[in-house]
């Protein structure tokens, strides 16, 4: 199973990648930093391959588009650990469950902003996957939230439905902490060379 953390932009921007990609690897190292944990994250985006394919990575000058399905790969200490699959879809009639799930927690104002937007964001990790992963994607998303002054929410048990709603601000307050407690500092140092 996996679960996601899908992001509502609010303007209608589509960020670099390698904007995204390098937030998301600077918001890591300063919360590994903050924690002090020596290690060091890279954050690497790819085009999804299969394994008898060449790795293909994403060019800097790369602009998200709606329908762009990336991997973003997790490597600590420059050994590769894990990834997440953040993507950008249109925005679909069957995607409008958001004004239900949304119009108690968001501002009326905020929420037609939402709702002009032709895309959105989403990233999917595994629901037991490693801790690098589990902690890199929501900093993904926390990225792209602060790119498009978007709001973050999960609606499928991935956090508490209290933080459904929030800004990158709020959302980068408890999200990265929230993880190294729950998986243990351990978890963080070189981590391929325990068993999950």
């Amino acid at each position: 199973m996996s679960t996601t953390i899908h992001v509502y932009p609010t303007v209608n921007a589509l960020p670099l990648v390698e904007e995204i990609r390098g937030r998301t690897q600077e918001l890591f190292q300063t919360l590994l930093n903050r924690h002090g944990i020596g290690s060091t994250i890279e954050v690497k985006a790819r085009y999804p391959s299969p394994a008898d394919r060449p790795i293909e990575y994403v060019e800097k000058d790369t602009v998200w588009t709606p329908d762009l399905y990336l991997t973003f790969d997790y490597l600590i200490d420059g050994i590769w650990d894990s990834a997440s699959w953040p993507r950008c879809p249109f925005v679909e009639d069957d995607d409008r469950y958001i004004v239900e799930e949304l119009e108690d927690i968001v501002p009326p104002t905020r929420l037609s902003k939402i709702l002009a937007q032709d895309h959105y964001w989403f990233d999917e990790n595994d629901s037991d996957g490693p801790p690098v992963a589990s902690t890199g994607y929501g900093l993904v998303c926390a990225a792209l939230a602060e790119a498009t002054e978007g709001i973050i929410a999960s609606f499928d048990c991935e956090s508490d439905e209290k933080y459904n709603g929030e800004t990158a601000e709020k959302f980068l307050a408890w999200w990265g902490d929230r993880q190294i407690d729950f998986y243990g500092e351990d978890a963080f140092r070189n981590p391929r060379r325990k068993r999950y």
